[in-house]
């Protein structure tokens, strides 16, 4: 089917009632399909692969039809795909979760056997929802299987990392060095907080008040003035090159030591720091300039990431060291290098060498890359994390009372008034403006 194509969803063939025609634009972005147990997906490469996020929406989406009409058809659809979603869940400690498996579903471009803080959150935010009506009962004990998997540490197979001031990042994209992406974390945060007022649940309000210091922590730390907007997550790709002089070297190992996170492998596409060798040891001759692709963490702002590559040189000589760079495209979501800036010269002895290149976040303001216009729906441009971003931490702020979170929402609710100046942002296809599905079917 072409990408172009509207789409149009296959819910009668299942027995379903009618996803809301009012939310079209949504579900033609998504591409839904539903799977044979009900289950709703994504169609890649002419296969149909389950989306773990996927279920969540089409939950609450019957559900409020339930609620609207009060006919039963509904409830029952929301319940069938519920239960198809809790029978492809996997237990974890005494969580339960929906894994993402790059090798059993091309759901996700991000490589190995995760699950996400946000999909999570969202299975708890629905199946509170469910509960609510008549006859879900049964659903209460994979709920609280889910709830339980939001505290399963990263360094468990969890998506829960921790702050300098001992508060929670709840990760949407898991990962032993930080990622910390934003609206998932302030997603869940709101979620939680619903959870705990509804059932005044201890463990729940725990989870939110430490989720709370956490964003107290880092929020400075997602902050972009120049382009008016915030920034979509803290970790982020960047490409370190290394130029040798008077020798030649076979870079055996990279390493990225993240000051308060740890040092972490960058050799494989599954490592946490990168994948700066997937295919194997590189050489780099006499002269020549190759880069080496490393993830770096802002969190550890204003101290620097360190790339440590491990090196056989030929014999005695000079390394010097780059980071790729460029300007900010709002049409993309990360940084695309395009120049390389001078990060310094290393002497290198003759045999085994560890070359450590600090990176000052001077060099390195886009890694962390701001949020942009790349959501595209119904034909147009948007900004939709940024929006995200304010919604949730005005929903913090008010339970809160935060000084530091109200500042920073009251901020980014008015950079939106500044992007039509901003030169960037002057492109036929942004719509600076707010994505509202009712404007836009």
């Amino acid at each position: 089917m072409n990408e172009n194509t509207e789409y149009m969803t296959n819910e009668a063939e299942l027995g379903f009632p009618p996803l809301q025609s009012s939310r079209r634009a949504v579900w033609t972005y998504y591409r839904i399909e539903f799977l044979a147990d009900g289950y709703p997906g994504r169609r890649t490469e002419g296969e149909l692969f389950a989306h773990p996020i996927y279920g969540p929406y089409v939950i609450a989406d019957y559900v409020h039809q339930y609620k609207t009409t009060k006919d039963q058809v509904y409830l029952d659809a929301a319940c069938r795909v519920a239960e198809a979603a809790i029978a492809r869940m996997e237990p974890l400690g005494d969580g339960l979760a929906f894994i993402y498996s790059q090798d059993k579903a091309k759901v996700s471009s991000k490589k190995g056997v995760w699950y996400s803080g946000l999909t999570q959150a969202r299975y708890i935010d629905v199946f509170n929802k469910l509960l609510s009506q008549p006859g879900t009962a049964r659903f209460r004990e994979a709920l609280s299987g889910i709830l339980a998997s939001l505290s399963v540490p990263v360094e468990a197979g969890g998506i829960a990392a921790s702050t300098s001031n001992g508060g929670l990042i709840i990760e949407e994209y898991p990962s032993l060095a930080p990622d910390c992406t934003l609206n998932g974390w302030t997603t869940a945060t709101c979620i939680l907080l619903d959870y705990a007022k509804t059932h005044d649940d201890e463990y729940a309000w725990d989870l939110f008040h430490r989720s709370v210091s956490g964003l107290e922590s880092l929020i400075p730390l997602y902050d972009v003035p120049e382009y008016a907007t915030s920034r979509y997550k803290l970790k982020g790709s960047a490409s370190i090159s290394l130029q040798p002089f008077g020798t030649e070297l076979i870079v055996n190992s990279v390493q990225v030591n993240m000051p308060g996170a740890g040092t972490f492998d960058a050799n494989s596409d599954v490592d946490p720091g990168g994948a700066a060798l997937a295919l194997g040891p590189r050489k780099v001759n006499e002269g020549d300039r190759k880069p080496f692709k490393v993830d770096l963490s802002r969190q550890t702002f204003p101290k620097p990431n360190t790339v440590l590559f491990t090196v056989e040189s030929h014999s005695e000589g000079t390394v010097q060291g780059f980071i790729g760079d460029n300007v900010y495209n709002p049409l993309t979501g990360f940084l695309r290098p395009a120049v390389d800036n001078y990060l310094g010269t290393f002497p290198v002895q003759e045999g085994t060498n560890v070359i450590e290149v600090s990176i000052p976040w001077t060099e390195a303001e886009l890694i962390a890359y701001p949020t942009n216009f790349g959501k595209s729906i119904a034909g147009r441009q948007f900004n939709q994390y940024h929006w995200i971003h304010v919604d949730t931490l005005s929903k913090i702020v008010d339970e809160t009372g935060s000084d530091l979170l109200r500042y920073y929402r009251d901020r980014w609710q008015r950079f939106p008034n500044r992007w039509g100046s901003i030169t960037e942002y002057q492109d036929e296809r942004i719509t600076l403006e707010r994505f509202d599905p009712k404007k836009h079917k």
